[in-house]
């Protein structure tokens, strides 16, 4: 709706914010973690062949990033649980 109002540029800023406000969320805890590194290394990888891929291209971008984000967690949380002992431990 906005995009009809707003200059080609100013979309083009605005998205380019939008990719710097999520890429800041994970960097700092991909520090901590090379589970979390290697995940987002992986969801980039996953998200580009996705993208290439015959099948899977032809299905929309915001359906292909919502499951790629649901199988990728799920797959997260099953390989590498979270113990919640240990967790309360480092809030703390």
């Amino acid at each position: 709706m906005l995009g009809d109002v707003l200059p080609l540029y100013l979309l083009s800023a605005l998205s380019v914010a939008l990719y710097g406000m999520f890429i800041s969320v994970f960097i700092p805890e991909a520090r901590k973690s090379r589970v979390v590194a290697v995940l987002v290394a992986v969801s980039f990888l996953a998200s580009f062949a996705c993208a290439k891929l015959p099948l899977v291209s032809q299905i929309s971008e915001g359906i292909r990033i919502i499951v790629l984000t649901v199988v990728i967690s799920l797959a997260a949380a099953i390989l590498f649980p979270v113990d919640e002992k240990k967790q309360k431990g480092v809030e703390s």
